[in-house]
């Protein structure tokens, strides 16, 4: 993910822990943030190098997610704190289909979806996949840049270890699809997913547990160790995730701003305050 961000946006910097983080402007003042979409800032040795980057204090506003399972350093500098998050992970491996694990509900979905005729593809189609990703991302109130995000996706299908699938009705229309990437630890990371609106009472959803599963069942046949769901401080999609099987693994955010800009990011951002 760092080298397809690299390549789609050339003008990042690098912050004090070595790690690609673009400079923007949000709100009328700079700052330095873990590039949209990324699940974190990418493989560090320690919290304890971020830390240093806080105390370096690069912007007035810092917004850097550590790495899965890392740990908040100590003595973090003043009006800067550190917010839980999570993402949700499961386990695979080549010896076993990983549906055949799934709790019930979800395999009675699949199953389903199978009966309903959806088929599942590989796809390279740029604009189906930004469209199915900015579709989840415009119900939910979020938002998006298409443009980036294409430029994003394409440098990220380039990579090897990078494979998005769409699932199809049986008169060919899509219904979901997902961008699935390696984080180059043995991580499968669903990074980028949607669905389109269905009337159709839960097709979407049926659909998206056919696109895990075939994500799941590819990523364990290449070896990868790990399917990381890629986090969601969404209740609703949380619980989905959840409800996999996937165990809740522990992130942190750490954010470092100037008091003088307290007052407006509250307003702006409150989950930059929440603890």
């Amino acid at each position: 993910m760092n080298a397809a961000w690299d390549r789609a946006f050339p003008g990042c910097i690098h912050d004090a822990a070595g790690r690609r983080v673009p400079i923007t402007m949000k709100w009328g003042l700079q700052a330095v943030v873990t590039p949209p979409w990324a699940q974190d800032i990418g493989p560090i040795e320690s919290a304890a190098e971020v830390a240093t980057a806080l105390q370096q204090r690069m912007a007035p506003l810092m917004v850097l997610d550590l790495p899965a399972e890392m740990t908040a350093p100590s003595g973090l500098p003043a009006n800067a704190w550190a917010l839980e998050r999570h993402t949700r992970q499961t386990a695979l491996s080549r010896e076993t289909d990983p549906v055949e694990q799934w709790p019930a509900t979800r395999r009675k979905q699949w199953r389903r979806a199978e009966r309903e005729g959806f088929t599942i593809q590989e796809s390279r189609d740029l604009e189906l996949l930004t469209n199915l990703h900015q579709a989840a991302r415009t119900r939910k109130g979020i938002s998006s840049d298409g443009a980036d995000l294409t430029r994003l996706l394409s440098a990220l299908l380039k990579e090897g270890d990078t494979h998005a699938w769409t699932v199809h009705r049986t008169d060919g229309t899509p219904v979901a699809g997902g961008v699935f990437h390696g984080a180059g630890d043995g991580r499968c990371i669903y990074g980028f997913g949607g669905q389109f609106r269905s009337e159709a009472p839960g097709e979407s959803s049926r659909a998206t547990v056919m696109l895990i599963a075939q994500a799941m069942r590819h990523a364990a046949h290449r070896g990868d160790h790990t399917f990381d769901f890629g986090g969601s401080m969404d209740p609703g999609v949380d619980r989905f995730y959840a409800e996999f099987g996937a165990e809740r693994i522990s992130k942190v955010r750490l954010v470092a701003m100037s008091p003088l800009w307290k007052p407006l990011l509250k307003w702006q951002r409150k989950d930059l305050f929440s603890r």
